[in-house]
């Protein structure tokens, strides 16, 4: 909350915190959109192409690194320097060359993932197996 000149750590904390919703603004528009629509996220450039649920999409300008910073670790994971995958859209891991996989989503799109970033769904499928 800003107080005069000063930024409160209420409104800094607040900040920090996973959003439920992103706010896109693209062509003219701003759109909310709830994170739990998110399919899955790709990166061009300066750009991102925000994938949702039945198949619609946004083009959004804002980096990628931006936008892992605002979801919640724990419902979305970086596979691959141009992609973000919500973690209830994985249906399958499958393992390539090189320590590198492909990511199978639940509606059939294939996503690459690096072995760069295998760390990040190596813990991810840990954690989950603990719950079992």
């Amino acid at each position: 909350m800003w107080t005069g000149n000063v930024l409160t750590n209420d409104s800094f904390e607040s900040s920090h915190r996973p959003s439920d919703r992103l706010i896109i603004k693209s062509a003219g528009r701003v759109i909310f959109v709830p994170v739990h629509e998110i399919d899955w996220i790709e990166a061009s450039a300066n750009y991102v192409r925000v994938h949702l649920a039945g198949g619609t999409s946004h083009l959004w300008r804002q980096p990628i690194g931006k936008i892992a910073e605002q979801l919640d670790s724990s419902r979305f994971v970086r596979i691959h320097r141009s992609f973000i995958v919500n973690v209830s859209s994985i249906r399958e891991l499958q393992p390539c060359n090189s320590g590198e996989f492909i990511v199978l989503l639940r509606d059939g799109k294939e996503l690459p993932g690096s072995r760069s970033h295998r760390q990040a769904l190596r813990a991810l499928f840990s954690s989950a197996t603990r719950r079992d």
